[in-house]
Formats: structure tokens, sequence, C-alpha cells
């Protein structure tokens, strides 16, 4: 590479940038590794020298050196959103996961590097921020290891007995693909949560000998099961996190008693009972903005209603009753709709939507045949599609997971079990 020539005058520096990406086949492997070169501009009039190259065994401008960074990230999830790092006296760099990094022509002598953002669901597992030494006409490489936790996007989970034992799976939108949680080897009964980050589920289980139904936590990749609720004397069940992951919402009752809605925290301290009533307040369901809960109550004599009340205990107001049942209530992602089970119309159980505030509900599954059902719903993370669990194409006692839009139309059934049933589905709120 040919030195830069300068002008008989000169000002002052300035130090700018050019990058450049190249995606090297490796075997079966991609590599993306960018170059970016440091270019010196001496502003006089309009004259300017550049030391870049597309060449990485070229030499450096005198007295300057090369820096070459290597990202390695490692764990669940290995195509995380990309790092951003701060190279002083030259600038911040954004990368990709597992790219290659050259900075040419820096001029010789010590520098600090870090990497400065990532993914909340990733940890830097090696030194960081670090001292490198330039060296003139020497490159130096460096490497960063980022673990990242495994995360579901655009993915649905649910329970099945496919195997015979019911287990969690997590299934694909766009290929329709069902696949067992990894390392999920207890028996699971009722409703999978998916965490607002996408890495933990709640669920719920009566693994490791305890006779009640307790919820678990475990990492998205079915490792990591804790009992975070530990209850000897109630059944536990229907857990959903706060919209910050900070909280779980819970129905809570005795083997003698209805139950009501409980809050704790996400590591099962804290327990506080919301609803505090005479009768049985089922399936919470947080409200975008972490205030209010909705649930449905089962109440002697009355068909099942929709309510809500704020996370305080305070507030607690009819939204859906009538002659009607209402169950199972779930939040649009923005909070202006409420999506759950009704009788309408049909008088069996529908999927069925309605405002915020009660007002306006219908039915927009529409099937209306006798012993079929349509239950469990819960919304696409951009609020256009929603994903319940119905017996309508099978047997009436087996179950399939199904996706539809909003207005009832674009029916898919994405499991089309035979001797088995997918039950339950929640729909993760990370979207790719």
């Amino acid at each position: 590479m040919n030195k830069p020539s300068w002008g008989m005058y000169q000002s002052k520096n300035v130090t700018v940038m050019i990058t450049e990406k190249t995606t090297l086949q490796q075997g079966n492997k991609k590599r993306t590794v960018k170059t970016v070169c440091i270019i010196s501009v001496l502003i006089v009039a309009s004259l300017a020298a550049t030391a870049c190259s597309d060449n990485s065994s070229s030499a450096d401008s005198e007295n300057s050196g090369t820096l070459r960074v290597k990202v390695e990230t490692v764990g669940g999830d290995t195509s995380p959103a990309g790092y951003s790092f701060m190279l002083q006296g030259v600038g911040s760099f954004d990368t990709a996961a597992n790219e290659e990094y050259t900075y040419r022509n820096i001029p010789e002598g010590s520098y600090t590097i870090e990497l400065t953002q990532k993914a909340s669901h990733c940890e830097v597992t090696s030194q960081n921020p670090r001292t490198v030494q330039i060296i003139a006409g020497t490159i130096i490489d460096i490497s960063f290891q980022i673990n990242c936790k495994a995360i579901l996007r655009d993915k649905i989970v649910f329970l099945s007995n496919h195997e015979g034992v019911w287990s969690v799976y997590q299934n694909s939108v766009s290929d329709h693909s069902k696949v067992r949680i990894p390392e999920f080897n207890v028996s699971a009964t009722w409703r999978p949560s998916i965490s607002p980050d996408g890495t933990r589920i709640a669920f719920v289980s009566t693994a490791q000998g305890f006779p009640l139904n307790q919820i678990w936590v475990m990492d998205a990749d079915g490792t990591n099961f804790i009992n975070i609720t530990r209850d000897a004397q109630a059944n536990s069940e229907f857990p959903v996190w706060s919209p910050d992951g900070t909280q779980i919402a819970y129905h809570r009752y005795t083997p003698n008693g209805e139950g009501d809605i409980y809050v704790m925290n996400a590591d099962g301290t804290g327990r506080q009972n919301v609803t505090n009533s005479s009768t049985g307040d089922w399936w919470p369901a947080w409200h975008p903005d972490g205030t209010k809960l909705a649930f449905h109550t089962i109440e002697a004599g009355s068909p099942f209603y929709i309510s809500t009340i704020n996370v305080d205990g305070s507030g607690r107001q009819e939204l859906l009753r009538g002659q009607q049942f209402f169950r199972n209530p779930s939040w649009s992602p923005d909070g202006s709709r409420l999506a759950f089970q009704c009788n309408i119309n049909s008088g069996i159980w529908e999927i069925c939507l309605s405002n915020g505030d009660g007002s306006n509900p219908q039915n927009i599954s529409n099937l209306g045949v006798s012993g079929r059902q349509h239950r469990l719903v819960s919304w696409s993370p951009d609020g256009t599609m929603l994903t319940f669990d119905s017996n309508r194409d099978g047997q009436e006692n087996t179950f399939d997971v199904f996706v539809m839009n909003v207005n009832g139309s674009g029916l898919t059934n994405l499991t089309n079990n035979m001797n088995s049933s997918s039950i339950m589905p929640f729909w993760s709120p990370v979207s790719e």
C-alpha cells in the first residue's frame, strides 16, 4: 500500500473512518469481516490523504498499526442483536454476532477498547474493557467472548402429550415445526407463560414430589428449573409475567376453596393476595401498562364473568357480565382490546374480542358446532394475530393449536395432531 502524499501546507488534523464488509465462506459457515480504515484529513482547502486498503495483509502507514477484533458469541442464542464497541480516540463501532473487525492506521500508542452495548440476555465473559498497545507496522489480535441465553423469538409455546407425557413444546409459526423444549424432562400441567424478554418460561407442575400444583420457572432451553412457590398448602396455577418481567400473577387455591388472584416477585418472594374475595377468581392477565389485571370469576348461580382490578387490590370493576359466559381474558399488546372465551351467538365456547373497556364484544371464531370448543387465547407481539387451542378439526377430545387474524380470517392449524393433543398456547412477546 502506498503511503499518503500530503500537501505543502498543513493546518488541522481530523480523524474519520470508512468501513467495508466482506463475507468469507469457510466450509458450510459464513464469517463477516469488517475493515475500518482510519483516515487522516488535513484541512487545507480540499487537500486530503487516506491510508486505506482492502488487502488485510498490506502494511499500515508509517508510525501506525492495526487492531483486529474478533467477536465470539456462544450460548443458547448465537444470533442476538449486534454489539457496540468504543475504541478510545477513534470512535464507536457496531458489530453483529461472530464478526471480525479490522481497524487500520491507528497511531502507535496505548488504547482502551470497550464493549459498550449488548442485549440484556447476553453477558461478556472476557475482560471488558481492556487496554491494547498499538505498535507501528504490527497487527494486534484481540477477541471478546459473549454468552447469550436462549431466547424464544416468534415462537408459540404450549403443552402436548405427543410423546406420552405432558411436556412444554415450541412451535414456529412460519414452518409449523413442533419441537419439545430440549431439556424439559418433567410432567407439566396448565398453561406455560413466556417472560417479556423471551428468556424464561413459567409453568405448573407437581415435579419433585410436591402433592399440589406449583409454579416453576426455567430458562427458554429447558434448563435451570426453579420452584418459586414451594407452597404445601395450596395449588398455584396459571402464571403470567408482568410487562417488566419483575412479577408473576397467578391463581392460588386450597383444595377446599375457590381461590384468588395473587402477585409475587419473579423469584417467588413477596406474595400478595390481590382479589381476596369470597368468589373464585381465575386466569389473570396483565394489562400492558402493568397497573391492573383482568381475570374471570366463578360465582354460584351466575355465568362466568370478566373483571379488572388494580395490582394493589383496589378498583375492582366488572368488565364483561351478562347472560353469556366470559372467561380466560388476554389483553392486546397495546391494551386497546381484550380477547377471551365466550358463548355469544353459538352457545359453545368461541374466541371473542371486545374493546379494552369490555364494550362491543364479538364472536370471531364463529364455528357454532356442538361439542367443539375454542379456548385459551394469546396475542401475537404485533397484535395482528391470535393463537388458541381447539378441537374443531379432529376428535372431540383431541385439541390442536391454531392461529388466525384478529378479524377471524386466515385460520391455520399449527399442530395437526392425530392421537395426541396440543393445548394452552402462549405467543412469545419477542419478535424477530
